[in-house]
């Protein structure tokens, strides 16, 4: 069964869903949801790299909340 066709919200999700990997893994994906989820991710691995999205160690956000 076809993948259901997604609407780009955005310029960084279009350009996401430009790459065929990315439609196929979405292919693979039965849950709206986890489709969802995964352009998520992408995009925010894709800001990650270009500097505009900072991560914060684990460790600091353990030591933060007092974990």
């Amino acid at each position: 069964m076809p993948a259901p066709k997604i609407e780009p919200a955005d310029t960084e999700e279009k350009e996401i869903l430009n790459d065929p990997a990315v439609k196929e893994a979405l292919a693979a994906l039965d849950d709206p949801e986890d489709r969802e989820d995964l352009i998520d991710a992408l995009i925010v691995e894709k800001r990650i790299k270009e500097g505009k999205e900072e991560t914060i160690p684990w460790e600091d956000v353990q030591r933060k909340l007092g974990l």
